[in-house]
């Protein structure tokens, strides 16, 4: 008997990303999203900045998109990245995002034989701190990142081993 998944994975589409634009709900919410961005977004610049990341992808269930992120940079055989990670307000809590990093790692360790996994977290997002260290990420220093008023934002980079694959 199959095992049935209430999500699925796919890449992004411009579509997807006009969805995407208009989920941060708060001023905080867009800056953890896109440090530079303005609130209110401006949709246009936020489209077009996910539109020039190659790897974009999205979770869905039967009937609405639920989840985005990034994969970038991926090194074979060395890190990739994951970035942009957002979940559909109405699907928080429900899982989006754990499902969303775990395809994510697989995609980066069978496409580019990663060995690592890393993200960057804002040192003030705590929510997001304690799922990526669930998750097992782990803080492996902290570098200056500038907003759009030209403050700097003091940022985590959180990294995680993967299994070598046999």
């Amino acid at each position: 008997m199959a095992v049935q998944t209430r999500y699925h994975l796919r890449r992004a589409t411009l579509d997807d990303l006009s969805s995407v634009v208009g989920w941060p709900q708060t001023p905080t919410e867009l800056r953890y999203l896109f440090p530079r961005a303005q609130w209110p977004a401006e949709p246009l610049k936020l489209l077009e900045h996910l539109a020039n990341h190659e790897e974009g992808f999205v979770v869905c269930d039967s009937e609405r998109i639920l989840g985005y992120a990034s994969l970038y940079n991926p090194k074979p055989q060395g890190r990739a990245w994951i970035g942009h990670l957002i979940v559909n307000p109405r699907a928080r809590r429900m899982g989006v995002a754990r499902y969303l990093v775990t395809a994510l790692t697989t995609i980066a360790q069978e496409r580019y034989r990663a060995k690592e996994m890393a993200t960057i977290c804002f040192a003030n997002n705590q929510g997001a701190y304690d799922f990526y260290t669930t998750l097992g990420f782990q803080n492996e220093g902290w570098e200056t990142r500038i907003d759009h008023r030209s403050e700097p934002l003091k940022v985590f980079r959180l990294t995680k081993s993967l299994p070598t694959p046999t």
